[in-house]
């Protein structure tokens, strides 16, 4: 039997939007959560991570998030 992800959804998804902007279809794709939006947005870590919400050529909306740097907090 294997061992359980420590990991909650929302840091497995906000693991996913560090390395590259997401739509909300493509956070679906991913399978983790049923609502990855809500997900994010609880588990964020307002300290250290910024969420960045940016409209793309295609009107699509896509979501990143953005470690802060000392001067940003």
């Amino acid at each position: 039997m294997s061992k359980p992800d420590p990991m909650t959804q929302g840091r497995r998804l906000i693991e996913h939007l560090k390395r590259r902007a997401m739509t909300y279809g493509e956070m679906q794709a991913l399978g983790i959560s049923t609502s990855p939006h809500r997900r994010v947005a609880e588990s964020l870590d307002e300290t250290r991570e910024k969420l960045v919400k940016t409209k793309g050529h295609d009107n699509l909306i896509r979501w990143r998030v953005r470690r802060l740097t000392a001067g940003e907090r």
